[in-house]
């Protein structure tokens, strides 16, 4: 059984505007070639990049990770609120809880050593055992980690699709394709935190505590998750 301890103290943060900015992004919807209106919501650590990566692909006819691709959408006229306009799909995309935990971790703390939190997270299961407080003061860690259903939502029947991670560069990619009639070719991933270095393995015990803790994320969305 994992076991909880009382946390070290972490810098605070007012990360409270940019999780509203980030809702506030997910009603946003996008505008294909042939004038389809594609809504796609997608948490961070959920392949969000290669997601805009291939939206905006046909008007950039290239991919390239983008800071602020719903910013560049807006700019060029091809993003309008879904409050505005009803799109004319909704599409989720999920990723099972413990993969997307093991990519946050060594994504934003091994390799990027985000709000330098090497400095107090020094191990999987000190991640692990401190994800709470981490949740609570790390606006990245937040961002990264939080339940996806936050974000999507329990009414699993409002999606004319759910697609899992791994099915973005194949199944999502060749919907995108016909949906908008476009051509969008693969996107290369990036496969930094593969090295041998960054191997995590989890245990049982950690698996369970990750379940219980994301809960509703396997109610509503583990029949699409991507078995690991």
């Amino acid at each position: 059984m994992l076991t909880l301890r009382a946390c070290r103290c972490f810098p605070q943060a007012a990360f409270l505007a940019q999780a509203l900015r980030a809702v506030k992004y997910t009603m946003q919807a996008v505008i294909l070639p042939n004038g389809t209106v594609l809504e796609v919501r997608v948490n961070a650590k959920c392949g969000k990049t290669t997601v805009h990566s291939i939206l905006c692909y046909p008007y950039r006819n290239k991919h390239k990770e983008i800071m602020d691709s719903a910013r560049y959408l807006r700019q060029i006229g091809r993003a309008v609120s879904s409050t505005v306009r009803e799109p004319d799909h909704r599409i989720a995309v999920v990723r099972d809880p413990v993969e997307r935990l093991v990519s946050a971790y060594k994504d934003r703390i091994l390799v990027k050593n985000k709000e330098r939190l090497q400095q107090t997270i020094r191990s999987w299961q000190e991640f692990l055992l401190n994800l709470h407080s981490l949740q609570q003061n790390s606006a990245d860690i937040h961002a990264h980690t939080r339940p996806q259903s936050r974000l999507l939502g329990s009414a699993v029947e409002i999606y004319d699709r759910i697609f899992s991670t791994h099915q973005l560069s194949t199944e999502f990619l060749s919907w995108v394709n016909t949906a908008g009639d476009c051509a969008i070719p693969p996107v290369a991933h990036n496969t930094t935190a593969h090295h041998p270095e960054y191997e995590i393995s989890v245990t049982p015990s950690q698996r369970d505590f990750i379940k219980e803790r994301y809960e509703s994320d396997y109610r509503y969305y583990g029949a699409y998750f991507d078995p690991i």
